[in-house]
């Protein structure tokens, strides 16, 4: 496992002393973060893996690097990979969570899941939910397929029983603005009154467009919440800071991987792109002596400054970074 899983540079550290250190809580609950090892994927998978092996303590190193002074705990998610054998990545992941007993989990959830394995980790394996993904989409369409082609009946039927929590990753262009998508949550929310939705990357919308085409009918929905991870534009924290009720926002980082680089997600217009400045083939800039950031920096100084344009206090930050999330999933921090 990884225990050197962040390299700081001078322009990170300058970032966060002089930027963030007072804007970022003394607790944060990661509602969004990744465990995982290759060695439960299929090797003929491996020429197209992304993501590094993750344990407990590689992301309790990770988050005290970053998040000096502070004290963390998370939601683990359930990291999907074609390939993966999901028994084996879920046992790891309730093996990891047994020293940390602030953390929670919500189990890999393919379509191929039988909902008897559901109801068992569930009530005996100390997951309280599900995290599902487009890629295991029975359309073979990861791009354009609809909720209901990654999360079958019969799973909602277990969660909605269960009270489960399901973080789900949308797809389709337009994410949370997908007329589809917006139809399927409510029905959803109204036929599984017990399911807790947690819209991951504030409900797939990585620009201002998304969220803007959604979010004057998911703030109506019942039992709807969004996590932060990894979107980096200011407009889209505008919106759902001034739209949404802060009480439904948890904040998540999608660790390790997917912010652990120097660069950011990238709004052009309607459009995004996750890029990484080594892909360029350098870190410095003939024009200015700065040098980028890591993602993440570029999500909490997007975070910040639409909390500032927001009007939030202090204490509706310190909801969003963690206080919302122990008060929903019942855990006495």
């Amino acid at each position: 496992m990884n225990r050197n899983p962040v390299e700081l540079r001078k322009d990170d550290v300058k970032v966060w002393e002089e930027d963030l250190n007072e804007f970022v809580p003394q607790k944060i609950y990661d509602c969004h973060i990744h465990m995982f090892d290759k060695k439960y994927v299929d090797k003929e998978y491996h020429s197209d893996l992304h993501f590094g092996d993750a344990d407990h303590e590689t992301l309790r190193i990770w988050s005290t690097k970053l998040f000096p002074g502070r004290e963390s705990h998370y939601l683990v998610l359930g990291c999907p990979h074609l390939g993966t054998d999901v028994k084996q990545h879920n046992e790891m992941i309730q093996r990891e969570l047994k020293s940390d007993p602030l953390s929670r989990a919500n189990r890999l959830t393919t379509p191929e899941c039988n909902p008897l394995d559901i109801e068992n980790d569930i009530k005996n394996n100390g997951f309280m939910g599900l995290k599902v993904y487009r890629i295991y989409s029975v359309t073979g369409d990861p791009n354009e397929c609809r909720i209901k082609d990654f999360l079958p009946e019969e799973q909602l039927e277990v969660a909605n029983d269960l009270g489960c929590w399901v973080t789900l990753h949308m797809a389709k262009q337009l994410g949370a603005g997908d007329p589809e998508n917006l139809s399927d949550l409510e029905n959803y929310t109204t036929k599984y009154p017990n399911i807790k939705w947690i819209l991951a990357h504030c409900a797939r919308s990585f620009t201002y467009y998304q969220i803007k085409q959604g979010i004057d009918r998911l703030k109506d929905m019942p039992n709807i919440w969004y996590d932060l991870s990894a979107v980096c534009d200011v407009t889209v924290f505008y919106k759902l800071f001034t739209k949404e009720n802060h009480k439904r926002i948890f904040f998540g980082t999608d660790g390790i991987d997917s912010t652990n680089f120097h660069g950011s997600y990238f709004a052009m217009g309607r459009a995004w792109k996750m890029l990484d400045v080594s892909d360029w083939g350098a870190d410095k800039f003939t024009h200015t002596e700065f040098t980028p950031i890591v993602a993440i920096y570029e999500q909490l100084l997007a975070m910040k400054h639409a909390a500032e344009m927001a009007g939030f206090s202090k204490d509706q930050i310190e909801d969003i970074f963690w206080r919302n999330a122990v008060r929903e999933f019942g855990i006495d921090w």
